[in-house]
């Protein structure tokens, strides 16, 4: 089951699955280390979410964290 990755709460670990945001901003987050396929941790979700792909966190605002489809595992 995929879920917009504002739901997930702080502490889960995410499998990216899909960015259905814009290709520019789909190719910045793939940049950054935010590929789909890739296991992530989610830090802190309050207005913005903070993401650690690997060794590098990311700040991403709602709007575009809505965007980002995982899979909770």
């Amino acid at each position: 089951m995929m879920l917009p990755l504002t739901i997930v709460k702080p502490g889960d670990n995410v499998d990216i699955c899909i960015l259905s945001c814009s290709i520019d901003e789909a190719k910045r987050l793939r940049e950054l280390g935010c590929v789909e396929g890739n296991r992530a941790v989610i830090i802190s979700n309050q207005k913005n979410i903070i993401l650690q792909v690997g060794d590098t966190k990311l700040a991403i605002n709602s709007a575009l964290a809505q965007s980002i489809l995982v899979k909770p595992g």
